[in-house]
């Protein structure tokens, strides 16, 4: 990867990062669902029915139900068997495969659309990922991928304060700026052709110590959303792309 990207912390091995992911999986992640964010990357990639989609690293697979909606055959792949399990359970007709992003089992230009959706920046070598996205994506077809912005607001006053960035509530994490973030997915086959933002609330694990900034940052996201935020200090970003070299 690009060496200005900030590591966290990078799995050894594809057997510890599923141990990781499964063990999430059974606690809080296995409850958390971004349904609001899915149907924004539905959007931005202005969907068609008929089309195939695969949700690289699906998680817990809800992101399938909400693509079918839209006329969609859907495919999902992740490195968890909890999450799997959990998926299937919920609804045994989501077509997923236990795997590695970083290994696709699709042909090439498969897919007219991929999401990853805040996934990208945990594999071991996230690059692989980025290459395998562009490989099965058809000519024309565009891929949704939210990755963590190294610089949002939360973050910048937390070096402020503390000197490090916010803690982060996954084992292995990586961080960039937007730019970096595009350079690293041009370097990797993808084009991007628009950028969306995206930011939440401040969580109250990150109040201690930070009470006055926390209190004033939650007020204005609950009065005014995020459209006070700039593009560049927001909390991630959701890269719209294409395979490089078309139309260039």
């Amino acid at each position: 990867m690009n060496k200005d990207i900030t590591t966290q912390k990078v799995a050894a091995s594809e057997q510890e990062l599923q141990s990781s992911y499964d063990t999430l999986y059974k606690g809080w992640l296995g409850e958390h669902r971004n349904l609001g964010q899915v149907k924004k990357m539905l959007s931005w990639l202005e969907v068609e029915p008929g089309g195939k989609i695969l949700d690289v690293a699906c998680g817990l697979g809800y992101s399938l139900d909400m693509a079918e909606e839209h006329g969609l055959m859907t495919y999902g792949l992740d490195i968890s068997q909890v999450a799997l399990r959990k998926s299937k359970a919920e609804n045994p007709a989501r077509r997923l495969v236990h795997g590695n992003g970083e290994h696709l089992p699709w042909a090439d230009d498969v897919f007219d659309y991929v999401l990853c959706l805040g996934s990208l920046e945990h594999f071991i070598n996230p690059g692989a990922g980025a290459r395998e996205i562009a490989r099965v994506l058809k000519p024309g077809g565009k891929a949704a991928i939210m990755l963590p912005n190294s610089h949002h607001i939360q973050a910048v006053y937390n070096v402020y304060k503390t000197g490090s960035i916010l803690p982060e509530l996954q084992d292995y994490e990586r961080f960039a700026t937007r730019v970096e973030w595009q350079s690293f997915l041009e370097e990797n086959g993808l084009k991007t052709l628009s950028t969306h933002k995206y930011n939440v609330g401040f969580a109250r694990v990150f109040k201690e110590g930070r009470g006055g900034f926390w209190y004033a940052f939650n007020i204005l996201f609950r009065l005014f959303g995020d459209r006070w935020i700039p593009l560049n200090l927001s909390f991630a970003l959701t890269f719209v792309c294409e395979k490089q070299g078309l139309g260039n």
